[in-house]
């Protein structure tokens, strides 16, 4: 991984945390966390496939979750880290 690959999943992986923390007190956070975690772990095991992460994105998308600036920078990130 680039280095600044490696700054955008480090961000990412510190999102998905930021999740999972608010996702035991608020349940619209716990889709943000699971599709965080598939997403982080198909990059993280070199098994990330774009199309399976944009399929995970859109799932997210048809059910309700916090979606708040969080998400969406977590979003930016996947993208950016597609984009380089």
């Amino acid at each position: 991984m680039k280095s600044i690959e490696l700054k955008h999943f480090e961000r990412m992986k510190m999102m998905c945390k930021y999740f999972e923390d608010h996702s035991n007190t608020n349940h619209l956070y716990i889709p943000e966390y699971t599709a965080a975690i598939k997403i982080n772990n198909l990059i993280e095991t070199g098994d990330n496939q774009k199309s399976e992460i944009e399929k995970i994105l859109k799932e997210i998308e048809n059910i309700e979750h916090k979606n708040d600036s969080h998400w969406l920078d977590y979003k930016m990130h996947v993208k950016a880290y597609f984009n380089l």
